[in-house]
């Protein structure tokens, strides 16, 4: 219908005005605080430009909420400011068909925000992270896929201590293999400078190392080795043992490193409520437009500073209480689905309550 098609070309121009002054701010800003690294002696101007260029994906996407919101609440107030609004309402649309257009544009928004969340951020925020601790504030023998002090239970009875791990490379270096009793005392230990993955057998092996035995308290046996097959089978690449934060992972990473951890033993609440925070990202943006377009339609005529204001009190009582709950749900004193998925129940309960209460 042309009227939705209408309804819909009005939407992209306030929303990519939105877009740009936002984005602009948030990465003028952040270049200008990295600036005062440009005494160190190794960064340079080009530098700043490429790790500002890494990622500004990142702050897009973070950014593209409050721009739908914009856009959605301008093409209401315009439309009313004109009289298209009244126009259309006395022709027999009620307000929730002239909202339709407007949440299919954002859903298409929606759906591409997520796509590069997915697929193109996590890459370049490596690469941010790479050109940050390596020029910006150097790291000395910075690299991004080790972890240092890794500690993974691979059997009820055996834990698996390593000095340093690098998933790119498949090594683990000073590594230990303690295998205990039924009353946890130690049983054996394998001691080696390196633990490497071997394609072919698609196993670990343990290299230049010693064997030892615990006869008793007091009497032990040892025997070196040069190379030797452990019963730890899990793949490199099925490992998330390195430094990237949660909150920069794509959802597929995040499954990789719920499930490592799951095996391992370890508390996963924090990774999993990030993974629940990103899948719930879409209904985020929609529930926050559907809250504040109906404002448009109860304030009638206002100014496009109005409508940034309350773009913006919107958006961020909608993301304080995120944050509120996916930082207690990291600390596990929430349950990681309710710390992702209650901000969203919550406004969508008050969603319901305004579609009531303005009877749209």
């Amino acid at each position: 219908m042309k009227l939705y098609r209408y309804i819909a070309h009005k939407f992209w121009g306030p929303f990519f005005f939105a877009l740009g002054i936002f984005t602009t701010l948030v990465v003028v800003g952040d270049i200008f605080e990295k600036m005062k690294n440009l005494s160190n002696g190794t960064t340079t101007v080009w530098d700043l430009l490429t790790y500002s260029a890494c990622t500004f994906p990142n702050w897009l996407t973070t950014i593209m909420p409050v721009a739908c919101l914009l856009g959605a609440i301008s093409v209401i107030s315009e439309m009313i400011a004109n009289g298209e609004w009244t126009a259309c309402v006395a022709g027999g649309f009620a307000p929730k068909d002239l909202f339709k257009p407007i949440i299919v544009c954002i859903l298409g928004v929606v759906g591409v925000t997520m796509l590069v969340q997915e697929f193109i951020v996590p890459g370049l925020n490596l690469k941010a992270n790479t050109i940050y601790y390596t020029r910006i504030k150097p790291e000395r023998n910075f690299n991004p896929n080790a972890e240092k002090d890794v500690v993974i239970k691979i059997s009820p009875t055996q834990m698996l201590f390593a000095k340093e791990v690098d998933i790119s490379k498949g090594v683990m270096r000073r590594v230990s293999l303690d295998t205990y009793n039924e009353n946890w005392d130690i049983s054996s230990q394998l001691i080696a400078q390196e633990m490497v993955w071997d394609r072919p057998t698609k196993r670990w092996l343990l290299k230049d190392g010693i064997e030892r035995i615990f006869l008793s308290n007091m009497d032990t046996t040892e025997e070196s080795f040069q190379e030797k097959e452990v019963p730890f089978t899990t793949p490199p690449n099925r490992m998330a043992v390195d430094k990237a934060d949660d909150k920069l992972l794509s959802i597929r990473s995040l499954t990789t490193k719920i499930n490592f951890y799951r095996q391992s033993g370890l508390a996963l609440y924090a990774a999993e409520t990030n993974r629940q925070a990103k899948l719930a990202t879409p209904f985020v943006t929609v529930v926050m437009c559907l809250l504040g377009m109906p404002f448009a339609i109860s304030t009638r005529r206002k100014s496009k500073i109005l409508n940034i204001i309350m773009s913006l009190v919107i958006a961020f009582a909608f993301w304080w209480l995120i944050s509120m709950a996916t930082s207690i749900g990291q600390n596990g004193y929430l349950n990681p689905y309710l710390a992702g998925w209650g901000p969203v129940l919550i406004f969508s309960l008050l969603v319901w309550g305004e579609f009531k209460w303005l009877k749209l």
